[in-house]
């Protein structure tokens, strides 16, 4: 027995709210790590910046040990002459010392003030990697509060979901195979596999549609399909 028009549209109809329906929650639960992944970015972000000052600090330290080897030989080099300093028999060869100490307690003196001066810079850089592992720890409770909110939220979305899903085969019964896989096909491509007519064109793409066509739809007597985007025509809302 052919089942009535009438009765097809009204369970197309009722396929197609579900769908929407289940449609509409499933972007939910795609979408909703949104606003988890931009509290990673920002985690992740920060972690760069401060993994840059970390290298800075790296090689801060670096110059630091080679001034700090360079004044250790300077500093052995001043005892060195001092000691021959002592020694000398001649005022001409204690004033050539004594210029010689000059030289190397002057290089001794800029080797102390650059290691401060790059010791200051260090704290300063450290200082600032702290300040990021305060924002890292902050961002990191929103991170796990996002997290929570999150699993709960879709748990209950994927819930609703699943509950929708279950009800189609029950609606999908006294739709006509062919019909079914033309909404099925449509729906899989298109996203729905129904569009109200808009006067005497498809809402969905905007093809015309013939005289003939919008009465079998607007009085339900047959099936129309769009010419233009394949979907099963139904009478404006």
């Amino acid at each position: 027995m052919t089942t009535p028009v009438q009765e097809v549209l009204e369970k197309l109809l009722a396929l197609h709210d579900l769908d929407s329906k289940a449609l509409r929650l499933e972007r939910e639960i795609r979408e909703g790590p949104a606003k988890l992944a931009g509290f990673q970015s920002q985690q992740a972000e920060i972690e760069k910046k401060k993994k840059a000052v970390g290298d800075r600090v790296v090689v801060l330290r670096a110059q630091i040990k080679l001034r700090e080897n360079e004044l250790r030989s300077t500093e052995q080099k001043i005892e060195r002459t001092k000691k021959q300093a002592s020694e000398v028999k001649t005022n001409k060869e204690f004033v050539a010392y004594r210029a010689e100490l000059s030289n190397y307690q002057a290089d001794a003196d800029r080797l102390q003030g650059e290691i401060l001066k790059i010791l200051e810079v260090v704290e300063q850089a450290e200082a600032k990697i702290a300040a990021f592992d305060d924002e890292i720890a902050g961002v990191g409770k929103k991170v796990d509060a996002a997290q929570g909110d999150l699993d709960a939220s879709l748990e209950g979305v994927k819930a609703e979901r699943d509950e929708l899903l279950a009800q189609r085969p029950e609606l999908k019964k006294g739709i006509p195979g062919e019909t079914m896989q033309t909404y099925e096909r449509v729906r899989q491509s298109r996203g729905t596999g129904l569009a109200p007519i808009d006067g005497e064109y498809c809402s969905a793409c905007m093809e015309r549609l013939t005289r003939n066509d919008v009465f079998a739809v607007q009085n339900r007597s047959r099936l129309v399909i769009c010419r233009g985007c394949n979907r099963i025509l139904v009478p404006e809302a």
